[in-house]
């Protein structure tokens, strides 16, 4: 009994360590953006201010840059939901030929790596127009994650019995209304997830950005924020206000989103 006490204060010691690892860094974060000095190392300043907060809010140049990181993520975000959904939907209940091979192939695309398409995707993007465009962040970005996406929608889609869906034929509803009155509604939970998913994806995504646009006016704020490394100093307490700014969207989608999640990771769809 007391060996087993033991190993029990033994765990929950060693986790709430690593606990304390894993929230140090917010707490210096935090601590830091109200810092009215840019200090090196976990230090408990003087006085808190709101100057670095201010500096950041009341600066044009990262303010357009967090309005360009939403439209980037808003739209490949947009982008490769809505795209899913058709072939997802074809994968769930159609039957045709190559159709494992179409899904293995959708399936290795996931794990596809990135960096080997950033370089042909450049050229490419060269010659057709689309280097150093808003709309061809949106469009590389909406493909990288449109094969995970759809193979979680037709997971999602395989869920729904095919009673409901015999039922929706029998009420005259076609392939398309089946979809947009049957499908979609009772998938909403795993939309939301898989929104919420892309958008974290996006709005962190730098080497994209990075690669595909050149004019410092389109940067979105996941390539801005490493204005802050100077060659010869970093401003560390507006460099932590911004972070804190930057993941404001994200938790506000997730406040949105959050009842959706919930039903999601309960159980998903209920037939």
């Amino acid at each position: 009994m007391i060996k087993i006490k033991l190993r029990f204060v033994v765990v929950y010691l060693v986790l709430t360590l690593l606990a304390l690892a894993f929230l140090i860094p917010f707490i210096w974060l935090f601590v830091e953006s109200f810092s009215p000095l840019n200090n090196v190392g976990f230090t408990i300043p003087n006085r808190f201010t709101l100057d670095p907060f201010r500096n950041v809010l009341t600066n044009g140049t990262f303010i357009r840059s967090i309005y360009m990181g939403l439209i980037q993520s808003l739209g490949a975000t947009f982008l490769s939901v809505m795209f899913a959904i058709g072939p997802a939907y074809v994968f769930s209940r159609k039957s045709f030929k190559l159709k494992t091979p179409l899904m293995l192939g959708v399936l290795l695309l996931t794990g596809f790596p990135v960096f080997s398409l950033l370089v042909p995707t450049f050229i490419f993007f060269i010659d057709i127009g689309l280097y150093n465009t808003v709309i061809g962040v949106i469009l590389f970005l909406g493909v990288l994650n449109l094969p995970i996406d759809i193979w979680i929608m037709k997971n999602s889609f395989d869920q729904i019995p095919k009673s409901i869906e015999r039922a929706s034929i029998v009420d005259g509803a076609g392939t398309l209304k089946s979809l947009f009155y049957v499908f979609i509604p009772l998938t909403l939970p795993i939309m939301a997830v898989l929104i919420i998913l892309n958008f974290v994806i996006n709005w962190g995504n730098f080497y994209v950005p990075f690669i595909l646009l050149s004019s410092s006016h389109l940067l979105p704020i996941s390539v801005r924020i490493y204005s802050f490394f100077g060659a010869f100093s970093v401003r560390y307490n507006e460099l932590a206000a911004l972070s804190i700014i930057y993941t404001v969207p994200a938790v506000i989608l997730y406040i949105f989103a959050q009842k959706y999640m919930i039903k999601a990771l309960s159980g998903g769809i209920k037939g």
